[in-house]
């Protein structure tokens, strides 16, 4: 039983490690943006950082994360938002960042629903 427990806790930080990790990488990609667009979507990169830094150490976890889920999807959304506007970026340039983009969130729902799934699992009753 004790094990089990372990492996939930386990999956849960890779969870919540992964869902950092994406906002870093949002977070390093906003910071190559021109002043105006970094200017433009300041504030959902803020909350991005904010919210990976403010998820561990959360007294509701799964809310916290949820919540940077919730950044991260809408950071991703303004970075594609600006290489659309940019004229000095082909539609083969913003399809590759949509897919990379589309990659680390995906990554990201894949460890949530690891961790929902081991959770449910700890929490049946034995037999």
């Amino acid at each position: 039983m004790a094990v089990g427990m372990a492996a939930t806790r386990s999956r849960i930080r890779n969870a919540a490690a992964a869902g950092v990790r994406v906002a870093r990488a949002l977070y390093s990609r906003w910071r190559l943006l021109p002043q105006a667009d970094r200017d433009r979507i300041a504030p959902l990169a803020e909350d991005a950082k904010d919210k990976a830094l403010g998820v561990r150490g959360a007294a509701d976890r799964p809310l916290a994360e949820a919540e940077l889920r919730t950044a991260n999807e809408s950071l991703a959304a303004a970075l594609v938002e600006s290489a659309e506007a940019d004229p000095e970026i082909d539609e083969e340039e913003v399809g590759r960042l949509r897919e990379d983009l589309r990659r680390e969130l995906d990554r990201l729902a894949s460890a949530d629903i690891k961790a929902s799934r081991t959770d449910r699992e700890a929490s049946r009753p034995p037999g």
